[in-house]
């Protein structure tokens, strides 16, 4: 049984846009390293005001990632919107993938009915997956195009 945990906290992390993408780049890289020592995988959806992110894995693990996450300066009220046993991982292959919510993506965004700002206090944690889910999707498609013109 694998433990998945949806959480959301206020992303305090100030600056423009390169600043934040450089900021989730580290997270991203940070994540990527502790989750493949941990077994934890999962994605971090990020804009300028929230954090969201699924994590899957041993329940023991999961919890104590979260708990470093909390604790994490760049996070604040951080809010578990889900924690539960699921037969199998969402997201198998990605140690953390992340997205930042940009021009490229809003149409996924869009598809998904989030206007201009995230509110995840609205979400329910399965819209969250769907959403992660769509946008790894679309970062796939985006690669495989990038292959494929080089």
């Amino acid at each position: 049984m694998i433990h998945q945990l949806v959480y959301y906290s206020r992303n305090v992390v100030q600056g423009n846009d390169r600043a934040m993408l450089t900021n989730l780049r580290d997270i991203v890289s940070a994540s990527q390293r502790n989750n493949s020592r941990d077994g934890i995988t999962g994605f971090l959806i990020f804009d300028k005001t929230w954090f969201i992110q699924i994590l899957e894995g041993e329940q023991a693990q999961v919890s104590a990632t979260y708990t470093r996450i909390a604790r994490d300066p760049r996070h604040a009220t951080a809010t578990i919107m889900d924690a539960r046993n699921v037969q199998s991982r969402s997201f198998p292959n990605w140690t953390m993938g992340g997205a930042m919510r940009t021009p490229e993506v809003e149409e996924v965004y869009l598809q998904h009915g989030i206007g201009s700002a995230i509110e995840p206090t609205r979400l329910k944690s399965a819209h969250v997956i769907n959403l992660a889910l769509d946008l790894q999707a679309f970062d796939a498609a985006k690669r495989q195009a990038q292959r494929l013109a080089s």
